[in-house]
């Protein structure tokens, strides 16, 4: 099956339970799903699926049930081991893909900052955590290699997957550009450091810190963490992973300790070319830069308690049907109509230049009150218990997908869900029995395959 490796995937578990998701795919019209074996292999109590359907046109994949990502890319944040409550710190986080899974492992506790220097490619980092529904992330956009001028020994863990000549990815196949790459070694080497530098200031002492590339080459990867053990207060971790994927001998010729390192060879593994260390920091660094500035936002981010935020969430309750007490696990910030939320974290939101904070819950119409966003509805869709359109025509659903008006058998409302197939799409309202529909422009997929639904 000519390229077949490629296409993989992983459930969404903060969405849907695999038996669900597969119980779907069961009933569906289409003979390729219906008929077809996925195979599964099984990492770190995680299902990984490969399949040769195309499944990024599927409405699975449009709600944010499944994610495509290559079995190579997944592994460095197996290998960071989140916690719930950690703090961790995605250093060079677009397009998400290890962010939201991260975020899936923490079961969407804790606080990971998910830096971005590329404005963008933020664009396809927050569209992947909206689509997912990732409620324990902000987003920064800044030079990863500056992030020491806001922390110091600060997070629990730290991921580090930067910029590099890409030599092991599929996705980087055309020889302008790995020539383009590999003229450009030293560059990216120097970035790389840069970067290694920065996350090991920040990360607290006893932290860990996982460094990942799709690349093969030495420079980018063993002689690169050479460099870095011999000149900063870092042990390299092994990952336990040598019975799976074999030892490391091209770090072994170099040092012993970087045997534990992990070299993903692409034929071996039925996906991309991956380098892998983890490192433990295991003193402070003696530094003679200033210590962290005091940027000193002025946003704040506010409890259920605040009478403006209060206000907002008991008129979700009341008209969503959600019990009162979900608020308590959120925290919230307000920018002009919209109100975003965010798992629960001392982390404090004043101390760095922040691009976004959480997912927007729910956004105020003058003439109508609190609105509940799509990317909530679907994140919150097992607290919802009111006031759910459900369609039984298909017409419809791709009717109120794509944007348009309507016609339903159901009382006017101002707040509605939509519910097709067991499944919450978003939020909308009703007026003359027309339903106006508020799934978000920037997550419809023209090529979306509706044939698959029931």
């Amino acid at each position: 099956m000519k390229n077949s490796f490629f296409i993989q995937f992983r459930v969404n578990s903060l969405k849907i339970d695999e038996n669900s998701l597969f119980s779907r795919f069961q009933n569906h019209s289409s003979k390729e799903i219906n008929n077809h074996l996925f195979k599964t292999s099984s990492f770190l109590d995680k299902k990984i699926y490969q399949t040769d359907i195309k499944l990024g046109k599927s409405i699975e994949h449009s709600l944010g049930l499944i994610y495509l990502q290559s079995f190579s890319s997944m592994i460095p944040a197996f290998v960071l081991n989140p916690g719930e409550n950690d703090k961790i710190l995605d250093l060079c986080s677009a397009p998400g893909s290890k962010t939201t899974l991260i975020a899936e492992l923490m079961n969407n506790k804790g606080f990971i900052l998910a830096n971005e220097i590329s404005i963008d490619r933020i664009k396809m980092l927050a569209s992947n955590i909206d689509r997912l529904g990732i409620t324990n992330t902000a987003i920064s956009n800044m030079n990863g290699g500056l992030i020491s001028k806001y922390f110091i020994n600060y997070f629990d863990k730290v991921l580090i997957d930067p910029p590099c000549s890409a030599l092991g990815s599929h996705q980087a196949s055309s020889t302008w550009r790995l020539e383009r790459n590999l003229k450009r070694l030293d560059r990216l080497t120097e970035i790389q450091f840069r970067l290694l530098v920065a996350a090991a200031k920040v990360l607290k002492i006893g932290g860990e810190l996982v460094y990942s590339t799709c690349t093969t080459t030495l420079e980018e990867n063993e002689l690169l963490i050479s460099k870095f053990v011999n000149k900063y207060p870092f042990e390299v971790v092994d990952t336990k992973l040598s019975d799976l994927f074999g030892k490391n001998l091209t770090g072994r010729k170099i040092s012993s300790e970087l045997s534990k390192t992990l070299r993903l060879d692409p034929d071996a593994v039925k996906s991309e070319g991956f380098f892998i260390a983890k490192l433990k920091k295991v003193d402070d660094i003696k530094d003679e830069s200033p210590a962290p500035m005091n940027f000193n936002s002025k946003i704040q981010v506010r409890s259920s308690a605040n009478i403006i935020i209060l206000n907002a969430l008991e008129s979700l309750s009341e008209n969503y049907g959600i019990d009162k007490s979900l608020w308590e696990q959120y925290q919230y910030y307000q920018n002009a109509d919209d109100i975003y939320f965010i798992s629960k974290t001392d982390f404090d939101f004043t101390t760095i230049p922040l691009h976004r904070i959480g997912l927007k819950l729910t956004s105020f119409d003058k003439k109508t009150g609190w609105r509940l966003s799509t990317n909530a509805a679907q994140i919150l869709t097992k607290h919802i218990s009111k006031n759910i359109v459900e369609l039984s025509r298909k017409e419809d659903l791709i009717s109120y997908y794509m944007g348009h008006k309507t016609k339903v058998d159901h009382a006017d409302s101002d707040f509605v869900v939509v519910k097709y197939d067991g499944l919450i799409f978003g939020s909308g309202k009703i007026k003359n029995r027309i339903l106006f529909s508020y799934f978000p422009k920037g997550r419809r997929m023209n090529e979306v395959d509706f044939d698959s639904l029931r």
